[in-house]
């Protein structure tokens, strides 16, 4: 296994990936070639999609344009906007009593580094790059997942490539912005964003980490 300074490991198993991938709230302002990028989308585009449809289009916002999402964020987000996404946010409450106890237990042990969270979300977690991830208004709900899956894909082909990742509903908060901004038609629908970058390691909001249940919770064997 290859290693390049801050840039982390390359050339990972699937195994490696999936253990060293982890949401990453504040990125370094150091640039990401748009050279990599590209790499990393092409090979997320392996994911597969029903009868090979594949759907959905990526938007790669970076540089300018980004600033200016950026800036426009966080201006909505002091003056108290609501969110308005084209997929609802359904309540916490309506989820499963099991999706429930996870989020109540994630948010428990936030601790000081959830302090940190609001301010840096409204700046987009400083992300160098935004990928924005839409399918056309009308899709089927299998596009979903398949949606699901380009998106994990790209975020493993980051973290093979030393980059860190953030998937965020903050990212698609105010679809009308971003449509005006990075001309997205309007009859795409934005479902999520991808931040990617190099990990900022003196973040204390970086160091929050979620758990997973055990296996045997979610796993029924019929055999």
């Amino acid at each position: 296994m290859r290693k390049s300074n801050h840039e982390g490991a390359i050339n990972l198993t699937i195994e490696q990936a999936l253990h060293q991938r982890h949401s990453v709230r504040q990125f370094t302002d150091q640039p990401v070639p748009l050279a990599t990028v590209r790499e990393i989308l092409a090979a997320a585009q392996l994911a597969p999609s029903w009868v090979n449809s594949q759907p959905y289009q990526i938007h790669l916002a970076m540089g300018a344009p980004l600033e200016r999402v950026r800036q426009q964020q966080a201006a909505q987000e002091a003056a108290g906007t609501p969110g308005t996404p084209d997929l609802p946010v359904m309540s916490r409450h309506d989820w499963s009593p099991q999706a429930q106890r996870n989020m109540a237990d994630w948010s428990a042990g936030l601790g000081d580094a959830g302090k940190a969270m609001g301010a840096t979300a409204a700046q987009l977690y400083h992300a160098p790059v935004v990928l924005y991830l839409t399918l056309p208004k009308g899709y089927s709900n299998w596009s979903l997942y398949d949606l699901g899956a380009l998106g994990n894909s790209i975020v493993l082909a980051a973290t093979d490539r030393g980059l860190a990742s953030m998937t965020a509903y903050q990212f698609i908060k105010y679809p009308q912005m971003l449509r005006r901004e990075l001309a997205i038609p309007a009859d795409e629908d934005i479902i999520v964003g991808i931040g990617l970058g190099y990990r900022d390691d003196q973040a204390l909001v970086n160091t929050i980490r979620a758990t997973r249940m055990p296996l045997d919770k979610i796993l029924t064997v019929h055999d």
